[in-house]
């Protein structure tokens, strides 16, 4: 709470702040989200919780608040600044392990302009990882992919960001881990991640990014590297996404450990309030090193969306995942190899 009456300070202040501007001219800029949901797991998990592959719309049976932030910019020729305080399931799962002032940032950098087509940016900011993000209303399905849930959503550490022109964004991170806010252990080193997003045609984006650091919690070096790719194209009212992961991890022993994700979106306008979308995805992680235990786990889900106005999106999704063996829980400690959910969701950005 102590957070929130700083934010509102803050905001006044900035209200105040702008007066002595005009419109033009203010430095100043501000800005809200809100995203509610209810979600209905069919497995009726006992803890009313979601698989543990999933980190957002996570409460079953429940009206709930998945993300919610108010946000205040500065930004002026060779200075930018972003401060955003956030609550919901998804800061409560996704910074479980921070302490309790970290888990309501959801951005709090400061930028200077190096060159004219160069920032440095320092402090906590959304990945260069993949093509979703924590704001659903601007991904094309209600729910995140797996290989989204399972790959940093922000990072904390130095960005370092080159517009080379209308085509061509390289980005650079000098980080504190792989989502952390604080380092967790005193031999993890500081983790570097380096992105390229190209758009060579109208509609197409092509991606790559990684990261390479140590994440062991132990007094041990067992370095990470984690690649991510997707192409997305949209023309006309279709619209289509190919993504993919893969990372390595030494182990204790000779063997190195391996995980993997693909996902395919397809998307089509129906009218312009009316949008279908479907996805078909896999995640394999056998030992265990990004998921709570290893497991192979595959998904398909298709959702339906109105949109009520441009800045208010209503949603409905049925998601179904797989499992080989029984990793989903079921009333009274038994298990499942299927878990099956419907989600409801509307988001605003003011």
């Amino acid at each position: 709470m102590r957070g929130i009456f700083f934010l509102i300070i803050l905001l006044n202040t900035g209200v105040v702040r702008a007066q002595y501007y005009s419109e033009k001219e203010s430095p100043f800029s501000f800005e809200g989200y809100a995203e509610v949901y209810y979600s209905y797991d069919f497995n009726r998990p006992d803890d009313h919780l979601r698989p543990d592959v999933l980190f957002n719309f996570k409460r079953h049976n429940e009206f709930s608040v998945n993300h919610t932030f108010i946000k205040v910019a500065y930004k002026q020729e060779r200075v930018r600044s972003n401060l955003a305080l956030m609550a919901g399931t998804y800061s409560q799962f996704n910074l479980a392990e921070e302490p309790p002032w970290a888990q309501m940032l959801y951005e709090a950098s400061v930028g200077v302009r190096l060159l004219e087509k160069m920032w440095l940016d320092v402090g906590i900011m959304p990945s260069h990882i993949g093509f979703e993000s924590a704001e659903g209303i601007d991904c094309w399905h209600l729910s995140r992919s797996l290989l989204a849930e399972n790959s940093p959503y922000f990072l904390t550490g130095a960005r370092l960001t080159y517009h080379a022109d209308d085509k061509l964004d390289l980005t650079f991170w000098l980080t504190n881990g792989w989502q952390n806010v604080q380092r967790i252990n005193r031999n993890q080193s500081i983790g570097i991640g380096l992105g390229i997003n190209h758009r060579p045609i109208e509609g197409l984006t092509i991606n790559y990014s990684n990261y390479y650091g140590n994440e062991f919690p132990q007094n041990l070096y067992l370095a990470r590297f984690f690649n991510n790719f997707y192409a997305q194209y949209v023309w006309g009212n279709w619209g289509v996404t190919i993504g993919a992961d893969h990372g390595v991890e030494a182990s204790l022993g000779t063997e190195i450990n391996k995980w993997t994700g693909l996902t395919a979106s397809l998307k089509r306008d129906l009218s312009p309030t009316f949008t279908l979308a479907g996805r078909a995805e896999y995640y394999t992680d056998p030992k265990g090193v990004i998921l709570v235990e290893g497991m192979k786990v595959s998904g398909l889900s298709l959702n339906l969306d109105y949109k009520i106005q441009p800045n208010v999106l209503a949603r409905i999704e049925g998601r179904q995942l797989f499992s080989p063996e029984p990793v989903f829980d079921l009333p009274a400690g038994l298990s499942s190899t299927g878990n099956f959910a419907m989600t409801m969701a509307l988001a605003v950005r003011f």
